[in-house]
């Protein structure tokens, strides 16, 4: 969770960076690189995630080789849990539990990118009506 707290440190200081530099641009060009900008750092951060729980499950044995362990995890992490590849008995709680994160940081990240987007829209609108006046 420290990685996703990164992250949004990360998102919330080029979103801020973004906001300020695209002030009198369009609609449509603030609404691009200020989303582009939300996104990516998360992106960064869930397969940083992504890679730890590979790391962790390959170091404790649980998969034969770390691009399975990363396959499975990226699957994991995403809830979609394909099934093609399985944890022994004693490490399913791991699978479990990185499934509980993966949904709750990818629904985290859905907010914190609709806050951005959110917010770098009302800007526009505070400046295209403060231009009005």
């Amino acid at each position: 969770m420290a990685l996703q707290v990164l992250a949004q440190a990360a998102l919330l200081s080029i979103v801020r960076v973004f906001d300020r530099r695209l002030r009198e641009a369009t609609e449509f060009r603030r609404a691009f690189w200020i989303s582009l900008s939300a996104v990516v750092p998360l992106m960064f951060g869930h397969v940083a995630q992504v890679g730890l729980w590979a790391g962790f499950l390959f170091w404790r044995g649980a998969l034969q080789s770390y691009d399975d362990a990363f396959y499975f995890s990226l699957v994991t992490f995403a809830t979609l849990g394909y099934g093609d590849i399985l944890l022994a008995p004693g490490f399913r709680i791991f699978g479990a539990l990185q499934a509980a994160c993966g949904s709750l940081m990818l629904g985290w990240s859905t907010a914190l990118i609709f806050a951005a987007v959110s917010i770098a829209r009302t800007n526009s609108d505070v400046s295209a009506k403060s231009a009005l006046r």
